[in-house]
Formats: C-alpha cells, structure tokens, sequence
C-alpha cells in the first residue's frame, strides 16, 4: 500500500510534536512536519521543512515543496501552528494583531487552498482553534483568529464535501506547549481548577482525538468541533 501523507503544521513542539509522533507510529504514514524550530524527530518517513508562516509568499513556496514530496499521495493537513503576542486591547499595535492573523488564520486557509487540488478524495483536514475564540482572551487578535479557524473549518467542509473530505475543528484545554511552557506553576494551578478534572489537558491526549478524526474509519464527522476543554470553557 502507498504511504499516507499528512501535513502538520507547528511540527516542532507541544501538540504539533504529539499528532506528528503519533502518525509516524503507523508504516504506512508519512509526515511533512512545517515549522520555525528544528525537529526533534528522526525518522526517514518524516520530511521537516523550516517555514515561517507570518511571511505570506513563504507558504506560497511551501506548497510547491510540499507537492513535490506527497506527489498524489496527500491525505491530511493538520493546521496546529498559532502564536500569541502583543497586549490586550489597551495598547494593542498593529503589527502584533497582523502576525496573530497571518499566523493562525490567514495562513491555515492558504495552505488549504492550495492544497486542496493535490489532496486525495476522502482526505481529512483538522483546524486547532481554542475556546477561547468563544470566551474571550486577554488578547484579541489570538481570540478572534481561533473564532475565524472554526469558520473556515464550516466554510471547506461545506465547499469540500462533495469530495468526501471531512473537515473539524479541535478545541484543546490549557495544555504546556512551547506557547504556554512560560505559565508559573502558580498560574498552572490555578488553571486547572478551571477544569471538571481538575488539572490541565495533556498534549497526547489532544493528538489522541486529532488522530481519531484523522482515521480513515472515522466517517460522517465533518463541520464539528471535537472538545477537549473538560469543561474549563464553561467555568470561564
């Protein structure tokens, strides 16, 4: 059987590390990993590109990368790269609110777009948004690009569906990743009271619902958001 290829972006650290690791645990995968840091991961099923997805014509010239090395072959796309900068509103800058915006929206959807063509019917596509696009965050340029990923997740499963391509969104709950890894212990605590479980989510336990979604046996979820907020999102 040909080997599966999936895109990850944010390859490099916390869930997109996870997702990556978990996908290459299978012979018949392979994984483009994109991101800004070096990998970690050695594997020759595993193809690391350095991209930084803040500079528009970069992803132009990833794509042409990226089909180059999936040929007719590509399955998947997992948009997980995202960043968090700047102030809340009061002192917010221009150029903070454009890098959210290019990073973790404007970014995902042109890697959809052009990619689309190339990926194989059937094919799977997972947005990582956040619930704070529904609660709100400190910062608005974070909160309003996550609420702009679960738009675009609605508007390509509903343009890609005739093809069978099945498109959701993820919600993860406060996790360590590289954007959060800074959070005092005092801080991480008090997060987790937040959750129904009392402690903070774990990055295997997201990839874990990203690879169910990304199974080909998983079928008829498309346009939904799989939520792994144990209920923090509720006691926001």
């Amino acid at each position: 059987m040909d080997k599966l290829f999936f895109v990850v972006t944010g390859s490099s650290s916390g869930l997109g590390l996870e997702i990556s690791k978990m996908l290459l645990d299978s012979d018949n995968h392979s994984v483009i990993g994109l991101d800004i840091n070096e990998t970690e991961i050695q594997s020759t099923d595993f193809h690391f590109i350095e991209s930084d997805l803040s500079n528009r014509s970069s992803v132009n010239k990833l794509v042409e990368e990226i089909s180059k090395l999936s040929g007719d072959s590509l399955y998947g796309l997992v948009n997980v790269a995202g960043i968090s900068v700047g102030k809340s509103i009061v002192g917010m800058n221009d150029e903070d609110w454009d890098k959210m915006i290019e990073v973790n929206l404007t970014a995902p959807a042109l890697l959809i777009s052009k990619l689309q063509d190339s990926m194989m019917d059937g094919g799977r596509i997972v947005n990582v948004s956040s619930p704070v696009s529904i609660t709100g965050s400190n910062k608005p340029g974070y909160s309003v690009s996550k609420a702009g990923m679960h738009g675009l997740t609605m508007s390509v499963a509903k343009n890609l569906g005739p093809r069978n391509i099945l498109v959701n969104t993820v919600f993860p709950g406060p996790m360590i990743t590289g954007m959060t890894q800074k959070w005092s212990q005092e801080k991480r605590d008090s997060i987790a009271t937040e959750s129904f479980l009392g402690r903070l989510t774990t990055p295997e336990e997201v990839a874990n619902g990203i690879k169910f979604l990304l199974d080909p046996s998983t079928t008829g979820i498309t346009g939904s958001v799989l939520d792994f907020t144990a209920g923090s999102m509720f006691t926001h």
